[in-house]
């Protein structure tokens, strides 16, 4: 997959009321999350849809402000909750990838071939 890249137009925080433009690649866990981001996204899509159909504002003790109800909802089902990290490459994993990098063999063709000859 080849890196897209985005416009991103930030209004906030720029000097003069002038939006600050710029291109930047797409991050690319957009297109292919981690577990962890997997595992984020239905759990708020579930805490969403649980709080639909809630209507008016409600006052949120921690801000201090009126929040839709649907909003209080989802933030105290989030709320503490963890999904894990992503898993921190090994140093022999490292030694192994730069190893194949300079020999000019893909890191993903050489991990796999690694795998199929041990087995796993």
């Amino acid at each position: 997959m080849e890196p897209l890249i985005q416009l991103v137009v930030r209004r906030r925080g720029t000097r003069a009321g002038r939006p600050a433009v710029f291109l930047r690649a797409v991050p690319s866990t957009a297109a292919q999350p981690t577990l962890p981001q997997l595992r984020a996204r239905v759990a708020l899509g579930e805490a969403a849809r649980s709080a639909s159909g809630s209507r008016g504002l409600v006052y949120d003790p921690e801000t201090g402000r009126l929040l839709p109800a649907a909003a209080l909802a989802v933030k105290r089902a989030m709320k503490d909750r963890s999904f894990g990290g992503r898993p921190r490459p090994r140093k022999w994993e490292l030694v192994l990838r730069r190893y194949f990098e300079e020999a000019g063999v893909p890191w993903e063709e050489a991990r796999r071939a690694l795998l199929e000859y041990f087995g796993r």
